[in-house]
């Protein structure tokens, strides 16, 4: 979806929700378990990457206050500032459960049948900081990033149906395939205090810090560190040879991941190929200089 695609999308999503104000009956604040029929939000964005699980599609409403008065299928986690507002063809079909900041949503018809079953997607706050762009080795993506942890959406990648059951099997695929549907709302409060969607740049650099393997400390480099950063590691000379290295950085960027000693100036791109390289003392120098190392 292109950028200015999403621009309209977003405005038409806020002009439905401020309409819905203004038209929709006062239900009070009536609680039920799968649901929130009364919230507002402040300056608030909604997030919308669940399909392509991609950090490029992302879209910032405007500062506004939204007051949603119709009862619509919204499940706050906890006290994050974050919401989910599902399709409002999931009413009734849908369970959730919140353990702190951990929300798994699952299908009803599944659970009755299939114990701890039908999981259809989970929200998780897990620590270290993970960047937006960063693959998860399920599908999912980063929502927001803290001073230490990352909030995070994930889908099931195995199979939670009951086989035995296929009318059951038939409305979890539905339901499945209408994941990409759901808009994620942050607070304002929430934008203000993460990394996120509103004030990540694409192609930004973040170094992790390593001990003994163990990532101590994660930064978010700026524009003009990334960039540098970026050229010097790009423009190596990767071999096919796998080296086995102590490594104590761990840079992130556009999804890839590069593990380097800060000593020998040794890189491996995890996960991709050509897979090492040696940097040479200049461009060591370089990138450390650029991390005031």
């Amino acid at each position: 979806m292109k950028r200015e695609q999403l621009s309209n999308r977003i405005g038409n999503i806020e002009d439905r929700l401020v309409e819905q104000a203004r038209n929709s009956p006062n239900f009070g604040q009536q609680r039920r378990n799968r649901g929130v029929r009364r919230m507002a939000f402040a300056a608030a964005v909604l997030v919308l990457m669940i399909g392509s699980f991609t950090a490029g599609a992302i879209a910032l409403a405007k500062e506004t206050i939204v007051y949603i008065e119709k009862e619509q299928e919204i499940i706050r986690v906890g006290d994050t500032g974050i919401s989910l507002i599902l399709p409002d063809e999931w009413k009734d079909k849908y369970g959730y459960e919140l353990d702190g900041d951990n929300l798994t949503v699952y299908h009803l018809a599944t659970r009755e049948t299939f114990e701890d079953g039908g999981v259809l997607f989970w929200v998780t706050c897990v620590d270290g900081r993970f960047p937006l762009d960063y693959i998860y080795p399920e599908p999912g993506f980063t929502i927001a990033i803290t001073e230490n942890s990352t909030y995070r959406f994930i889908r099931t990648s195995d199979i939670q149906v009951d086989i035995n059951s296929p009318e059951a099997w038939a409305e979890y695929d539905r339901l499945s395939d209408e994941i990409m549907s759901i808009e994620i709302v942050m607070t304002s409060q929430m934008l203000e205090n993460t990394t996120n969607a509103s004030n990540w740049g694409q192609g930004t650099v973040s170094v992790s810090y390593l001990e003994a393997g163990t990532v101590t400390n994660t930064v978010d480099c700026g524009v003009e560190q990334s960039q540098r950063i970026r050229a010097v590691i790009e423009s190596q000379d990767y071999s096919l040879e796998q080296g086995s290295f102590h490594s104590d950085l761990l840079i992130m960027f556009d999804g890839a991941e590069y593990y380097l000693n800060s000593t020998t100036g040794s890189i491996e791109n995890a996960g991709g190929y050509p897979f090492s390289a040696v940097l040479s003392a200049e461009d060591l120098e370089i990138i450390l200089g650029l991390l005031g190392e």
